[in-house]
């Protein structure tokens, strides 16, 4: 499957998200989605895994063994 596509699925999956869980923010869908990562340091400040060079592949397959997106 090519970049496009799976940017394209990303995208239906995410509207698909919104529109389930309406309450949420959009930063909430990306976290709970598994789109942007987030983890502690010793210090305990948070720091977001930046997802910039990340190939759409690698995110839709990592959207696909989330519960929170595919919860069958």
């Amino acid at each position: 499957m090519s970049r496009l596509l799976y940017n394209k699925a990303i995208i239906d999956k995410l509207s698909e998200l919104v529109n389930k869980f309406p309450e949420q923010r959009f930063g909430q869908l990306l976290v709970n989605s598994d789109i942007i990562h987030y983890e502690s340091d010793e210090r305990e400040d948070v720091l977001i895994i930046d997802p910039f060079y990340e190939e759409s592949e690698l995110t839709w397959k990592r959207m696909c063994n989330n519960k929170f997106c595919f919860n069958e």
